[in-house]
């Protein structure tokens, strides 16, 4: 059976098969063959899920294969094409059930291409990595103090290096409100901030033995023989050193290039924040000041799970 529409067992109403259970009555749906992938629903960072991984080719796609991957995701072929041309793993797909995402990595590798499933809950997100304060060499080992105390990850373990940037924005709005039993409001005057964070998130053999170095917060003199008034030649400077002591470790630093890929699965995350109503100007009229806070903290830390998982 070939449809991505069918008939509920349990209510007989006409549902989505790619959702895996009935939207109506919630009953489990046989497993079938879908042509299109599903709308990519709006999942919250808590709920755990399933994501379906795009994987690396070893060998060069023709046209056919990103017209078929286009077209089995809906997207745009320059979209397509810029997945294919990543050639790293990548989500493409986070769904509610285990049979939904299986139906999606089907529909991907009947164009030709790789794909795998992970559980949010093997990325282990809940477990954050160690925050280090400073890092001292020690033999063959790296010593980690962190807030909690110090661990010895030895260097030879070190397996991956990931830079990422966590970016939060914030726009500041004032509205004004309108009297009577109008509903309108005019916007008076609006703000936007900006800050990133570079960040080292460092992974050993378990994630008992990896470690996060953020740039700001961060004692660099511990480790960089020649500290620098740029902050962000230290932090080079560490990455720099930690790649000669583990030469065996790989670095990632394409989160930035790839973060807009991300964003169909793993999209950034904001929210609205009221800050009431005060009264101002000559005729004292009401206003009122609200923001809306976005950050790509949980879209990095998936990437940057997914990356440690791959290498395992």
């Amino acid at each position: 059976m070939t449809q991505d529409v069918i008939n509920c067992p349990a209510c007989s109403r006409k549902t989505p098969a790619a959702r895996g259970k009935c939207m109506y009555c919630g009953a489990g749906l046989p497993v079938v063959e879908i042509h299109t992938a599903p709308h990519q629903r709006n999942i919250e960072p808590h709920e755990l899920a399933f994501n379906t991984i795009l994987l690396p080719s070893e060998s060069s796609h023709d046209s056919s294969a990103e017209t078929a991957f286009a077209a089995a995701l809906a997207i745009e072929s320059d979209q397509a094409c810029a997945y294919l041309a990543a050639n790293k793993p990548l989500p493409i797909a986070r769904s509610h059930t285990q049979q939904e995402a299986e139906m999606i990595s089907l529909l991907i590798r009947n164009c030709g291409l790789g794909a795998t499933i992970i559980a949010d809950e093997d990325m282990q997100l809940e477990a954050p990595l160690a925050r280090a304060r400073r890092l001292t060499r020690a033999d063959d080992a790296i010593e980690v103090h962190h807030i909690g105390g110090a661990i010895t990850v030895p260097a030879s373990e070190i397996k991956l290096l990931v830079v990422g940037a966590l970016r939060n924005i914030r726009v500041d709005y004032t509205e004004v409100i309108a009297r009577g039993n109008s509903r309108k409001e005019n916007v008076l005057d609006t703000a936007e901030f900006l800050s990133e964070e570079t960040l080292l998130d460092v992974y050993g053999e378990s994630l008992e033995q990896s470690f996060r170095i953020r740039a700001d917060a961060f004692d660099y003199s511990s480790f960089v023989e020649k500290l620098s008034f740029r902050a962000e030649e230290n932090f080079q400077a560490v990455i720099k050193g930690l790649s000669l002591a583990a030469p065996q470790a790989r670095t990632d630093a394409e989160f930035a290039r790839v973060r807009s890929l991300l964003g169909r699965a793993w999209p950034e995350r904001s929210h609205n924040e009221a800050q009431g109503i005060k009264r101002t100007g000559a005729s004292y009229r009401p206003v009122a000041k609200s923001s809306v806070v976005s950050d790509n903290r949980d879209q990095f830390e998936r990437y940057s799970r997914l990356m440690f998982l791959m290498i395992q």
